[in-house]
């Protein structure tokens, strides 16, 4: 994973803690509508206190444990306290991200012009950037990093976009049913059109 993160060279300890405090706090916010308080002047104080808080609430809600489980992207066996401290997508800079997803991209030119569901494509772009079976591969569903994942995305349309020549890379609803939403919710409910004429770098007829 060496070269992955910012130029910082990592976050500190105390700021791991904050941030796996926020990933709880946003899911709780979305699964729940409701704010998770903070408890705590130091990051392991208030994600520790935090994680008895939730242990408590969801212990007899096994619904709001599986949908709160799947905002976080934590499986259903993992420890909660523990993934959130693994290294996870939000540590890689986000042109190492926009890479992965970019070679995979380029992979499929052999296929020509062609429509391709997104789901694998991203799920091949995550694995190689998390080979090592000491971290936690992320899931590829609608859950706390897909959002990021469409604005990159969107960012890579953008960059292929030489309408009205053509367009090398868009997202497309699964089956071509209609325009895409804004922010789909779902991965596996689209497809990719890579169209390799309009790929990097830009066409000569563009």
């Amino acid at each position: 994973m060496n070269g992955m993160f910012g130029d910082d060279g990592g976050k500190g300890a105390s700021q791991a803690y904050w941030n796996a405090f926020s990933k709880l706090r946003e899911a709780w916010r979305e699964v729940f509508d409701d704010e998770l308080a903070k408890t705590g002047t130091r990051g392991m104080e208030a994600y520790e206190n935090a994680l008895v808080f939730i242990k408590s609430k969801l212990q007899q809600d096994k619904t709001g444990d599986r949908a709160f489980r799947a905002a976080l992207d934590v499986a259903p066996d993992d420890d909660i306290g523990k993934a959130l401290l693994a290294v996870d997508l939000d540590d890689l800079a986000p042109n190492v991200i926009k890479q992965a997803i970019r070679d995979k991209v380029e992979a499929l030119r052999e296929h020509g012009r062609a429509r391709h569901p997104l789901r694998p494509l991203l799920r091949a772009a995550l694995d190689a950037l998390f080979e090592s079976d000491s971290v936690r591969r992320p899931h590829v569903g609608a859950n706390r990093h897909w959002e990021r994942l469409h604005q990159y995305l969107r960012e890579l349309e953008n960059e292929t976009d030489w309408t009205p020549d053509g367009r090398g890379f868009r997202l497309a609803n699964a089956g071509g049913r209609g325009p895409v939403a804004q922010l789909p919710r779902d991965p596996g409910k689209l497809d990719v059109i890579v169209d390799p004429e309009y790929l990097w770098p830009r066409p000569r007829s563009a």
